[in-house]
C-alpha cells in the first residue's frame, strides 16, 4: 500500500514541479511550497524524511519579509552625532557577520549541488536536498541584500560625520570628564565579569550546579552592560577626536590611538578595527590635509612603536635568584660588556703603541701590562653588568659553587690554562720574543701570551696556538732565555782505518778557515771534534760548534751548513765516509733449491 502511495506522490510531484525539479523547487514560490506540503500531509506517511520535508516547507512558506532599514538622518546635536558613529560601528560588525554567513551558506549550497548531482536518477530522493537548498538560497539572497544596504549606507554616514562636524561646538573639559567616567564604569564592569567567571569556575570544580549568584542571565547582563560602557567610552573619545580635528590639533592622532585601543576591549575583529581606523583617517585628511595626516600618523605610529617596544623590553622574561630580569636590562648589560671588550682591545693596542719605543720597557713587560689591563677591564665590566641586572653580588657564591662542580666535570683544562697563563705572565720564564721548543715539530718565537694560550710563530711563518698548561706541565726548551749562545752538535762518521786525530784536525781547521762571524772561539766556548763511538760500519764523531746571534734560531739551516762543510772536507782529504755493510752467512740450503741453482749453472 505504501509503495502505491509513493508512486502516486511521485506522479503528482512530477506534474506539479515540471521537468526540472532541481530548478523548480529551489526557485519556486510560496504557492508551490504550499501545494507540496498539502500533498505530503495527504499521504499520511510518517517517517524522518517526510517530517524533515514538512519542516523545510513550513520554513519556506513562513519566511519573514525582508527587514526595512531606516536610512540615517543628518545629526542635529552632539548626541545624534555620537549615535551616528555607533551606527557606523554596528554596521561594520553586521557586515562582517553577514559576510561570514554568506561564505558559510555558499559552501553548504555547493555541497547540496554535489548531492543532487549524485541523485540525478532518483527525482523523489532529490526532494529533501532541493528544499534545503531552496531555504539556503533564500537566506543567501536575504543576507546579500542586507550587506548591499549596509555597504551603501556606510559612505553616507562617513560623509555626514565629516560635513556636520563643522556645525557643532564641543566643551573639552566635559568631554574628558565623560570619557573618564565611561572608562571607569567599563573597568568596574570588567572586574565584575572576571569575579563572576572566577566564582563560576570555582563552583563548577566543586560540582555545584546551583545558581549561587552566578546565573547565565547575570553573566549575560553584565557582559551586555560592559559592552555598552565600552561603546560609550568609544563615543566620548570620538567626540574628543572630532573636537581636535575641528581645532586642527595634532592631539587627534593620539586620541585616534586611544579609540583603536578601546575597540580591543570591545572584542571587535580586525576588520572592524580597520574600518574604524579608515573612517578616522578619512576625517583627518578632510580637516588636516593629506600631508599633515601622513606626518601626524607617522609620528604617532612611531610613538606607538616606541611605547610598545619599551613595554615589551620592560616586561620580565625570567627570574634569576628571585630577581626579575627584563630584555632592557639584558640589552644594557650586553652593551656594557661589549663596549668593555672593545675598550679593552683599544687599551691593549694603546699600551703596546705607547711603550713600543720605550727602552725601559721590554716586550714581555709591555705584553703583561696590556693583558692585565685588558682582563681587568673585562672583569670590572662583568660585575657592573651583574649589578645592572639587579643580581646581588653575594649570590655569586652560588654560581661559584655550581661552577666548581662544572670544573670538576669538564672545565678543569680551561681553568688550568688560565692559571698557567697568569703564572707565565708573572714568572717570566717565557717572554715575548723568546725562541722556545716544545717538541721536534713545534718550535718558534713567542709572539703573544694570553690568559688561555700562547702563540708561537715558527720559522715557516706558521702561528701555533699552544695551551698555557703545556708550558707548565711539560719540558720546554727556551733557546734565548738568558742569551743567544748555543752549541750545535753535528754528527758524522768515517771508515775504519782512519786516524781519529787526523779527522779532528782537518775538520777543526776547515771550520776555522771559514771565519764564520757567528762561530764563537773562546777559552770556554770553542770548536771541537769528539769521537763518540765505534759503530758497526763507521767510527762516529761529533763536531761541536758554538753559535752566537740570530742563526741559532734557524737550527735546521745551521746544521745543514756544517754538515755540508764536514762532507766536503772529508772528501777533499780522501777520508772515506762509510755506508752500512752486512755479511750474510748461509748455514744450510734446501736440497730442491740447491738442485735448482745447480741446474742454472
Amino acid at each position: 500500500m505504501q509503495a502505491i502511495i509513493f508512486i502516486v506522490l511521485f506522479i503528482l510531484n512530477t506534474s506539479l514541479l515540471a521537468d526540472d525539479q532541481n530548478s523548480s523547487l529551489i526557485n519556486a514560490d510560496k504557492a508551490t511550497y504550499t501545494a507540496l506540503l498539502k500533498t505530503i500531509n495527504a499521504s499520511k506517511i510518517a517517517n524522518d524524511e517526510t517530517a524533515l520535508q514538512k519542516i523545510l516547507l513550513e520554513k519556506l512558506i513562513n519566511t519573514p519579509p525582508s527587514i526595512t532599514i531606516i536610512p540615517p538622518k543628518t545629526p542635529e546635536n552632539i548626541d545624534d552625532y555620537s549615535r551616528l558613529l555607533n551606527r557606523y560601528i554596528v554596521n561594520v560588525i553586521k557586515k562582517e557577520l553577514l559576510m561570514s554567513k554568506i561564505r558559510s551558506i555558499s559552501n553548504k549550497i555547493k555541497t547540496l549541488e554535489k548531492e543532487l548531482a549524485s541523485l540525478a536518477n532518483d527525482p523523489l530522493a532529490q526532494r529533501t536536498p532541493q528544499l534545503q537548498s531552496a531555504l539556503y538560497t533564500k537566506s543567501l539572497q536575504e543576507y546579500k541584500e542586507q550587506s548591499d544596504v549596509i555597504s551603501k549606507e556606510m559612505p553616507i554616514i562617513e560623509k555626514m560625520l565629516i560635513d556636520t562636524l563643522k556645525t557643532f561646538s564641543f566643551e573639552q573639559e566635559s568631554l574628558s570628564a565623560k570619557t573618564q567616567s565611561n572608562q571607569e564604569e567599563a573597568f568596574k564592569l570588567r572586574s565584575a565579569m572576571e569575579n563572576i567567571s572566577v566564582k563560576k569556575e570555582r563552583f563548577e570544580l566543586l560540582g555545584d550546579k546551583r545558581d549561587r549568584g552566578v546565573s547565565p542571565n547575570l553573566i549575560a547582563s553584565t557582559k551586555e552592560s560592559y559592552t555598552k560602557a565600552v561603546r560609550a567610552s568609544i563615543s566620548s573619545l570620538f567626540l574628543e577626536f572630532s573636537n581636535a580635528l575641528k581645532l586642527k590639533s595634532s592631539k587627534a592622532f593620539a586620541i585616534e590611538k586611544k579609540i583603536l585601543d578601546e575597540m580591543n576591549n570591545m572584542e571587535s575583529t580586525t576588520g572592524t578595527k580597520d574600518a574604524v581606523a579608515a573612517l578616522l583617517h578619512t576625517m583627518e585628511k578632510s580637516y588636516l590635509g593629506t600631508i599633515d595626516t601622513i606626518t601626524g600618523s607617522t609620528t604617532q605610529e612611531l610613538k606607538n612603536i616606541l611605547k610598545a617596544s619599551w613595554v615589551m623590553i620592560s616586561e620580565p622574561v625570567f627570574t634569576l635568584n628571585g630577581t626579575p630580569i627584563n630584555i632592557f636590562k639584558l640589552i644594557l648589560a650586553g652593551l656594557i660588556f661589549t663596549l668593555s671588550i672593545f675598550g679593552g682591545g683599544f687599551y691593549k693596542a694603546s699600551i703596546k703603541k705607547i711603550t713600543y719605543n720605550s727602552k725601559s720597557i721590554n716586550p714581555a713587560t709591555r705584553t703583561i701590562l696590556a693583558n692585565i689591563g685588558y682582563y681587568l677591564i673585562i672583569v670590572t665590566a662583568f660585575f657592573i653588568a651583574l649589578n645592572i641586572l639587579g643580581i646581588d653580588l653575594s649570590s655569586i657564591a652560588l654560581v661559584a659553587g655550581a661552577l666548581s662542580v662544572g670544573i670538576g666535570f669538564g672545565l678543569q683544562n680551561i681553568v688550568s690554562n688560565l692559571v698557567s697563563g697568569i703564572i707565565l705572565m708573572f714568572e717570566r720564564s717565557i717572554k715575548i720574543g723568546d725562541f722556545v721548543e716544545l717538541s721536534d715539530t713545534i718550535r718558534g718565537h713567542v709572539t703573544d701570551i694570553r690568559m688561555r694560550s700562547t702563540t708561537l710563530n715558527t720559522n715557516g711563518n706558521i702561528d701555533v696556538i699552544v695551551p698555557n698548561r703545556n708550558f707548565i706541565e711539560t719540558n720546554v726548551i727556551n733557546w734565548t732565555m738568558h742569551d743567544k749562545f748555543k752549541r750545535f752538535d753535528i754528527p758524522f762518521g768515517v771508515a775504519y782505518g782512519t786516524k781519529p786525530e787526523y779527522v779532528a784536525e782537518v775538520i777543526i781547521e776547515a771550520v776555522n778557515a771559514q771565519a764564520y762571524e757567528d762561530v764563537v772561539n773562546t777559552s770556554e766556548r770553542y770548536t771541537n771534534v769528539l769521537m763518540t763511538g765505534m759503530g758497526s760500519s763507521s767510527v762516529d764523531f761529533i763536531l761541536q760548534v758554538w753559535i752566537h746571534g740570530e742563526e741559532i734560531l734557524s737550527p735546521t739551516k745551521t746544521m745543514s751548513r756544517f754538515l755540508i762543510l764536514t762532507y766536503n772536507t772529508l772528501n777533499e782529504h780522501g777520508i772515506e765516509i762509510p755506508f752500512p755493510q752486512h755479511d750474510v752467512h748461509i748455514k744450510s740450503v734446501d736440497k730442491s733449491a740447491y738442485k735448482g741453482l745447480s741446474n742454472q749453472k
